[in-house]
């Protein structure tokens, strides 16, 4: 088992460089190991936000519900 780790390469889409000693810490919210402490901490993190960027929380919150609505109707098959 491994602690933090470089594990992905993060690019902006604009394609314009990152900040100087830009860091971040990607969550998994699509399933793997981890998937319901990710799922927590990307919630968390949009109630944290909300007061500044409604829309925002509000994304996140409904893109970790989709996955939830879809883990459950799978384990119902």
């Amino acid at each position: 088992m491994k602690g933090l780790w470089n594990k992905y390469i993060i690019t902006k889409t604009s394609g314009k460089p990152l900040a100087e000693g830009f860091y971040a810490i990607v969550l998994r919210v699509d399933g793997g190991q981890y998937v319901d402490a990710c799922r927590a901490g990307a919630l968390a993190f949009a109630e944290a936000v909300r007061s500044k960027n409604k829309l925002l929380a509000d994304d996140i919150q409904n893109k970790i519900t989709s996955y939830m609505f879809i883990d459950e109707f799978k384990s119902r098959l």
